[in-house]
């Protein structure tokens, strides 16, 4: 199997990266991957991941649920109920950043197509990309949605979306840097680009350490804290314009945290830890276990 192996800090270009963590892959072959650290601006990445033409096997889990869409397990029905009040707020998010009530969506990373047909019903025009191919099916099937595979993402004409979406999305594709300077290509002068991401510097990441859910070794190849991502955002010439927590993640990465490290009742006990990260939340916003990033075009580059 090809492995990525990086030499150079994707975010400042340091050659200073430096054991990390080692984090175990829970979701399916067990393996050991080490996370490093830059020394010189503090992003953190997966060291030798899977090449994108061969991670396919690593998603390949019932569990997997953003293309799976399972209800099995008490962890998972939580989720859909969490997802129904997401939906709504990322849609009033779109709405009060975007810069025109409706138009052009562009959603990487759609999954099973909910978040889709929420802002169709909102009159938006959308388009998704997805690289599972049972995903795409579901989205056809259940919304009549036609998403696109990953390829798609490089033949969107420039200027063209008025809104870019990637939730939980960046962090799993290999080309970052590529990646960030299509979403400024594709997008009009005056839209918006939301990204949302797992913190690295939240609460229950400090917490979890190793086991803290959401570094989901290989799956995720970088790992971001606000001040990485705010490095990042500023090299594709994007004005940072805001920062939203995700409060409900921290239920959610708490119990998968605790089913990791084989805790008895680990959905009791990560409800209840989640309860504890969330109530910090409120004092520090920036320590939430997800971050959403409001991105504007930074026109006077």
């Amino acid at each position: 199997m090809k492995r990525i192996h990086t030499d150079i800090c994707p975010v400042c270009g340091s050659n200073e990266l430096v054991p990390y963590l080692s984090c175990k892959d829970y979701l399916t072959t067990q393996e050991v991957f080490d996370i490093y650290q830059c020394k010189t601006c503090g992003f953190a990445l997966t060291q030798d991941f899977p090449a994108e033409d061969e991670i396919g096997p690593y998603y390949d889990a019932p569990e997997y649920i953003s293309h799976s869409d399972t209800h099995r397990g008490i962890i998972n029905t939580l989720y859909h109920w969490a997802r129904k009040m997401a939906l709504k707020s990322k849609s009033k998010i779109v709405g009060r950043y975007a810069s025109k009530r409706t138009g052009m969506l562009l959603d990487i990373g759609s999954g099973t197509g909910y978040f889709l047909n929420k802002m169709k019903e909102e009159k938006w025009i959308v388009t998704g990309i997805e690289k599972s191919e049972f995903a795409r099916k579901y989205a056809k099937q259940k919304f009549d949605i036609d998403c696109q595979s990953s390829d798609y993402l490089y033949k969107v004409c420039e200027k063209t979306k008025d809104v870019i979406t990637m939730w939980h999305v960046l962090e799993h594709m290999e080309h970052l840097n590529r990646v960030m300077g299509h979403l400024s290509a594709t997008l009009k002068d005056d839209g918006v680009v939301i990204i949302a991401l797992p913190n690295k510097s939240s609460f229950d990441a400090a917490h979890y350490k190793e086991h803290w859910a959401a570094y989901d070794v290989p799956r995720h190849l970088w790992h971001f804290s606000p001040s990485d991502f705010g490095r990042l955002a500023k090299k594709h010439h994007f004005e940072l314009v805001d920062v939203k927590p995700m409060y409900f993640d921290a239920f959610y990465i708490s119990m998968l945290s605790e089913k990791s490290k084989g805790t008895f009742l680990a959905t009791i006990v990560g409800l209840a830890k989640g309860g504890i990260f969330f109530l910090r939340t409120l004092a520090d916003k920036k320590r939430s276990s997800s971050l959403i990033y409001i991105l504007k075009k930074n026109n006077k580059k």
